[in-house]
């Protein structure tokens, strides 16, 4: 039962945080009139709209890709690990960013942790479950 329990808590973790990436992708793509940047003086260009609302788009495709995956995670470790590799890369551009400019006001600061620990933790845990699945 334990077996079974493990999967099952891996398989809605991992739909909750798909559904952060949708979310927000979905929220992003509408570009500078995004709520989010109510409070920001707008950015103009139309090379900055064109690749925020594109890079949103991306992020809309990992959490489906993510949701696409749950119901036979025993068997999808190549997929985790490569959408949970794009997600760690995408946390490496925040710190970036902070190091820059320094980090986005709360609750955004959280992020760039949150996408590093988090993929390294559910490719681990996945291995786990597809281990104990053999």
């Amino acid at each position: 039962m334990k077996k079974r329990h493990s999967r099952k808590l891996l398989q809605v973790s991992l739909g909750i945080c798909a559904l952060v990436p949708i979310f927000s992708g979905l929220l992003g793509m509408a570009g500078n009139n995004n709520p989010i940047y109510s409070d920001l003086e707008k950015p103009v260009g139309l090379l900055l709209d064109s690749n925020l609302r594109f890079l949103n788009g991306l992020s809309v495709g990992i959490g489906v890709c993510t949701l696409s995956i749950i119901g036979d995670i025993k068997h999808r470790s190549a997929e985790l690990r490569i959408i949970c590799f794009v997600i760690f890369l995408g946390a490496i551009g925040r710190l970036l960013s902070a190091a820059n400019y320094g980090f986005a006001p709360f609750p955004y600061n959280i992020f760039p942790f949150l996408e590093a620990a988090l993929p390294p933790l559910f490719v681990f845990w996945q291995s786990k479950v597809a281990a104990s699945a053999t």
